[in-house]
């Protein structure tokens, strides 16, 4: 088949695959069956994909006898809330999953950490399997065990880590994403860069343009490699205690700026726009607080400008006055949950391919990161 790669993620010891290359999702029953002998399965998916993919896939394990069930429900994150959580244990209960019956997320970021967190409390545990639909959950969201909803305002408010038996990233899947939805996700692909691999990043800024143009070769090795990058953070650390934490750069100030930008409940920008900007944001801190050349700064911006990823953020696009969203980004960033002993944590990177854990950045240099990036 050629375009194949089988990843095995061992994050705190429970190892489980990672198939990635296109059509890994018609070997999915095979993959079940590896893990359990309970035939009952519940799919969870958001609307656009249940008369289609969540369809063909039910339609795969129903050749092999397994009793199947379809719950569909809106993708935005406006649905990542308790409720929407209720009605999939309402399912569960009503039908009788046991702890060794399946649930398969097919969908995006908010798909993947509802279902996660239901999979992990359900009976204290049932076998999940992740078919990331997005490039952001492809090589984000769906691996770690970050599971969560939301709470009100705070983003991932609730939530608990949980692994999968399995997690089929299918290449196919990449083809129908808008070039917004595809755009977003190369943002945590340059942080990776950015973090860990000066390679990476010059071999992101030197194959932009075929990178941008969607070409399969760099599309199936900039996933591995960025997976690889994200395994190598969370092994040994999946409670984000130490090297974990380097994976939230940019998404400290980015957070901050998505939930105060969002509108009658919904978002206006995608996580990775909220990143590439929060990347920006702290980006500009590191200059300002380390002294950290101001060409690295404008290397930045040029490889996401390239890209089609925003640097900064106008409060008038997003319907606010920029006061306003100044505020709010300065009051939200204060809820984050990477918060320590009442100080916020920031990720710098030092140099590029190097970052490390800030405890100690005033208050005001953070407040002048957002008077920067919050245009008119």
């Amino acid at each position: 088949m050629g375009l194949e790669r089988k990843i095995i993620a061992d994050l705190d010891g429970t190892p489980y695959p990672i198939y990635l290359g296109r059509d890994v999702v018609d070997g999915i029953v095979g993959y079940v069956q590896e893990a359990t002998k309970n035939n009952k399965i519940l799919i969870v998916t958001d609307n656009y994909f249940k008369d289609t993919l969540a369809r063909n896939i039910a339609d795969l394990f129903e050749e092999q006898n397994y009793s199947v069930v379809i719950h569909a429900l809106g993708a935005g994150k406006g649905n990542k809330t308790i409720n929407e959580v209720l009605k999939i244990y309402s399912v569960l209960e009503e039908e009788e999953f046991a702890r060794d019956s399946t649930l398969i997320a097919i969908g995006g970021g908010v798909i993947g950490d509802m279902s996660g967190f239901v999979a992990s409390t359900w009976l204290r545990g049932m076998n999940l399997v992740h078919i990331p639909t997005t490039l952001m959950a492809m090589i984000d969201s769906s691996i770690g065990g970050k599971t969560a909803i939301n709470f009100r305002h705070t983003i991932n408010g609730i939530g608990s880590y949980y692994h999968p038996i399995a997690n089929l990233i299918d290449l196919n899947l990449i083809d129908s994403l808008s070039s917004r939805d595809y755009t977003s996700g190369l943002a945590e692909v340059i942080k990776c860069g950015i973090i860990n691999d000066l390679d990476f990043y010059h071999y992101l800024s030197e194959n932009y343009q075929s990178i941008k143009n969607k070409s399969q070769e760099h599309i199936i090795e900039f996933v591995k490699r960025t997976i690889e990058i994200k395994i190598q953070h969370v092994q040994g650390d999946v409670r984000e205690g130490s090297k974990r934490l380097l994976l939230n750069y940019g998404h400290t100030l980015g957070h901050s700026i998505e939930v105060s930008t969002m509108k009658d409940g919904h978002e206006q920008l995608r996580h990775g726009e909220g990143v590439s900007i929060g990347i920006m944001a702290v980006a500009y801190i590191a200059g300002e607080y380390l002294g950290l050349d101001s060409t690295v700064y404008g290397s930045y911006k040029l490889l996401f400008e390239k890209l089609g990823l925003p640097v900064d953020v106008s409060a008038s696009a997003m319907g606010m006055q920029r006061e306003t969203l100044l505020n709010a980004c300065i009051k939200n960033v204060n809820k984050d949950k990477k918060r320590l002993n009442n100080k916020l944590r920031l990720i710098l990177a030092t140099e590029i391919g190097k970052a490390s854990v800030f405890d100690d950045v005033p208050f005001n240099i953070i407040e002048n990161a957002f008077n920067h990036i919050i245009k008119v």
